[in-house]
């Protein structure tokens, strides 16, 4: 299954999604999917990316072990982010409808296909 189907498999699997994106480290899209805004999406991801490697540096310093996720409410939607590995995440947008726990579950899929597809 290649990044495109999953991530879509994703957004279609999740009521109240809007896109899902495929990111490098740096924030740069690798693939993507999205029901609406596909602009907005890139632009929310970009300031995700931010906010992740700010959050990786912080916990470098402290000691601490990296932070696999993160949930962000912003301007009427849930951001939620997961490491696929050291290099790449994947960020899911919904609208603040959404059911979270089945939208974390569905992510927690996505990234396992993700973490495949790049071994393969």
């Amino acid at each position: 299954m290649d990044f495109e189907s999953i991530l879509k498999d994703l957004v279609v699997g999740v009521e109240g999604a809007t896109g899902a994106i495929f990111l490098d480290n740096g924030g740069e899209a690798v693939q993507w999917y999205a029901r609406g805004d596909l602009d907005r999406l890139k632009l929310r991801a970009a300031y995700l990316a931010v906010l992740v490697q700010t959050c990786r540096a912080c916990c470098a310093r402290l000691n601490l072990l990296n932070i696999s996720q993160t949930i962000l409410e912003y301007e009427g939607a849930w951001l939620i982010t997961e490491d696929v590995d050291g290099s790449y995440f994947v960020m899911l947008e919904l609208a603040d409808s959404a059911n979270l726990a089945k939208a974390l579950g569905r992510l927690r899929i996505a990234t396992a296909s993700l973490r495949q597809e790049i071994a393969a």
